[in-house]
């Protein structure tokens, strides 16, 4: 397997097989380099596909994603034009798109990277990002640096199954990409602070009344952008996640108490009944005594 050790950096060549391409995702080059201030880029030698000519700049037959943890520089394709990167900016490079990009001279970059094929990967960079907007600003996120180096540490020591392994890990730094596009007033520490408190306080007070507008509105919002950023943080609207949270609970009351129906339900914030009997049976296909004759633990005889 090609393998180029250069100062400050790794990279590694992956030839493809038949089981990785089964995977859908098949890793084909990975690494990561420091690039000095004064530093000619691109540094080291790659193979000739891999060639990036700083006039003219390259056509790759694959996917690449790039994540830059410190300097800047500049990046352009020509589907996106001319785009400035900065610390935290990730681009991404699609096949038969001409790009080219480097870092200033003066600041240098700290790059890592991950090339792939496939279908998987195809469909996933299709369906979630776009090459008329290839770059990102993921902003210095520790997850994704982890994602990068393990997937430069599975490589280098080529442990048995590697390759399915780094093509999961390339499928977890997309969604981690993808995720933290998706907005940077989400990730204000003001409203993951206050996102995480309030569920936090939805679990702990599970029987109580929640009113979600005045909530938001004594925290200096609108319900619609409190709707948004909760929504963007769990995966759920409020009241859903509310309801997800009461069925959880029930369901573990349920199988693992001898409590009434009437009690569980009150513990779980229904003031009706018949309204909670409705609702479970609806999210789990089995009334409350149904759920509990099947899933309640046998009674030691």
């Amino acid at each position: 397997m090609p393998e180029k050790q250069i100062q400050n950096g790794f990279s590694r060549y992956i030839p493809s097989s038949d089981e990785a391409r089964r995977w859908g995702i098949c890793v084909t080059d990975l690494g990561y380099t420091d690039i000095a201030p004064g530093t000619n880029y691109p540094p080291g030698q790659h193979p000739e596909k891999y060639t990036l000519n700083r006039k003219t700049g390259r056509v790759l037959q694959e996917h690449q994603i790039v994540y830059i943890t410190c300097g800047k520089g500049v990046f352009w394709s020509e589907r996106s034009g001319t785009t400035p990167i900065r610390t935290g900016s990730v681009f991404l490079l699609f096949p038969g798109v001409r790009h080219r990009y480097r870092p200033h001279r003066k600041t240098g970059w700290s790059e890592h990277w991950i090339g792939f094929a496939g279908d998987q990967g195809k469909k996933l960079m299709r369906e979630f990002f776009s090459p008329d907007k290839p770059v990102i600003h993921a902003g210095i996120d520790a997850d994704l640096q982890n994602l990068f180096r393990d997937t430069c540490t599975l490589a280098k020591s080529e442990s048995f199954g590697f390759r399915p392994v780094i093509a999961a890990k390339t499928m977890e730094i997309m969604a981690r990409i993808h995720t933290l596009s998706r907005g940077e007033v989400l990730r204000h520490p003001a409203n993951e602070l206050l996102i995480r408190e309030t569920c936090l306080h939805l679990k702990d007070h599970l029987p109580q009344h929640f009113d979600f507008n005045r909530h938001a509105l004594e925290n200096g919002m609108s319900y619609s952008s409190f709707r948004r950023f909760f929504k963007e943080s769990t995966g759920l609207a409020p009241n859903q996640y509310l309801l997800d949270l009461k069925m959880r609970k029930a369901c573990t009351l349920i199988a693992n108490t001898s409590l009434q129906i009437q009690q569980i339900a009150e513990e779980c914030g229904f003031t009706s009944n018949f309204y909670f009997s409705r609702i479970f049976k609806l999210r789990t296909g089995f009334s409350p005594l149904g759920y509990r004759s099947f899933f309640a633990p046998p009674v030691d005889l």
